[in-house]
């Protein structure tokens, strides 16, 4: 690394082979994100943030410490959270539409040549949807731009999530898919959670060539450890010890096995005060894990079973109303939803939802809306007072592709499922098929 003028490494931690802090340099308490009151001690996890604010240079000592020197001087401007938020929704927009209309021509492609290139082209679409979300979610991370949400969560509504989304593609590569359920509630933040298990996921989904992957959790003296096995082989001692080195640095970086999924995988898990670990058995294969405070028991576990095809989620018939803002998303929901035989009323706003529906023969069985649209009202405020105007309780789903947390968590209090832009036309489907009554499907 290159010095100059604006740029120096004069903030300095020294740490022991136990991470508890031994001494540091004048210059540390200075630095934004610094714990107030430095004392001997300190575990190495009261740094997270500053950890996460500045950039680094780690060297290992030979009796198993660290010293850690920040870089300090003029800090480099970084782009604000409400660019990053909004470069995020305008991706997954375009990314939502295309797997929606994947999905259409999945139901209409027969010829086996055709049917390879659509599977080629739809696992293209999903390595381009992770690598997308993950720049971005690394980016502002390193930036100090990504907000916690902390409090008391049902592991369960993860899990669900994630059993719709990765289980038509495993199914698509061959291999099974088990997903666990668990009654715990966690201190978390549930959004960056199913970031962390997505990315190991999609790390499983990339190495797994043949066999099962199981997401699962196990309790343990109030804590709760949230596992995914795959059986890719394992990994032999050498290159298990240099991926666990990777991992533990507050920095992890691209090489030494990691991947961008992995290297955000850790970077999340820093920021939430959870550990990430792994380990792996040669030849037989490997289990990364996440353990965070498990807080009690709800005293209800239902299966998680997330269905194997869509053939056997009947939708047709159903009066569906979709509240879309972007025009490509709509088209494309619009066309999907017909082609399943449901009967579908479009419209891009609250206003002109209410109007299409004064004209309308029978009222909606289901209301499809996007959290942000035009005008005043959003799609939680859309699906409650068209609801109201009805004088019946019709379900609802959003479907949203924000990364604000605010937004987010507004959304999770709404009671409503969510489906997250770019999502499989299974797991849209899977989730009508519910809200109509169609399936067990549930939690």
């Amino acid at each position: 690394m290159t010095a100059n003028d604006d740029v120096g490494w004069g903030a300095v931690l020294v740490f022991d082979r136990d991470g508890t802090l031994l001494s540091w340099s004048a210059e540390v308490p200075r630095l934004e994100g610094a714990p107030a009151g430095l004392v001997r001690g300190m575990p190495r996890a009261a740094f997270a943030t500053l950890f996460d604010r500045h950039v680094v240079a780690e060297t290992a000592l030979a009796d198993g410490g660290s010293v850690c020197a920040f870089q300090s001087g003029r800090p480099a401007p970084v782009p604000s959270g409400r660019l990053f938020a909004a470069a995020s929704h305008d991706l997954r927009q375009p990314l939502a539409a295309l797997s929606l209309l994947m999905g259409v021509l999945d139901d209409r492609v027969r010829d086996r040549d055709a049917r390879d290139l659509l599977t080629s082209a739809t696992a293209a679409l999903q390595s381009m949807r992770a690598k997308i979300d993950g720049h971005l979610d690394l980016a502002r991370l390193q930036a100090g731009l990504l907000e916690t949400e902390v409090g008391l969560h049902a592991v369960n509504g993860v899990l669900m999530r994630l059993a719709l989304d990765f289980s038509p593609r495993f199914q698509s590569r061959g291999l099974r898919f088990s997903v666990l359920p668990s009654s715990t509630l966690v201190r978390t933040d549930p959004t960056l959670l199913e970031r962390i298990l997505s990315a190991l996921l999609e790390n499983a989904l990339r190495h797994t060539g043949e066999g099962r992957v199981i997401l699962g959790c196990r309790r343990s003296a109030g804590t709760l450890r949230i596992e995914v096995w795959d059986t890719a082989g394992g990994l032999d001692p050498e290159r298990l010890t240099a991926l666990r080195q990777a991992l533990s640095q507050p920095v992890p970086m691209f090489g030494d096995g990691l991947g961008l999924g992995l290297i955000l995988a850790a970077g999340l898990s820093r920021r939430l005060g959870h550990r990430l670990d792994v380990r792996s058995v040669t030849g037989q294969g490997t289990v990364f894990s996440i353990t965070l405070p498990g807080v009690a028991d709800t005293g209800s576990s239902t299966q998680i079973a997330p269905e194997s095809g869509g053939a056997d989620l009947y939708v047709g018939r159903a009066n569906v109303l979709i509240i879309e803002d972007d025009r490509l998303v709509l088209e494309a929901l619009d066309t999907l939803l017909r082609q399943w035989g449901c009967v579908t009323t479009g419209a891009d706003s609250f206003d002109q939802a209410t109007e299409r529906l004064n004209g309308a023969e029978a009222a909606p069985d289901l209301i499809i809306a996007d959290l942000r649209l035009k005008g005043a009202a959003n799609g939680i405020v859309a699906i409650r007072q068209i609801s109201r105007s009805l004088g019946t309780d019709v379900p609802g789903l959003i479907l949203t592709g924000e990364t604000d947390p605010i937004r987010l968590r507004e959304a999770r209090l709404s009671g409503y499922p969510i489906l997250h832009k770019p999502f499989p036309p299974l797991a849209l489907r899977a989730l009508v098929a519910r809200l109509l009554g169609r399936t067990t499907l549930s939690v």
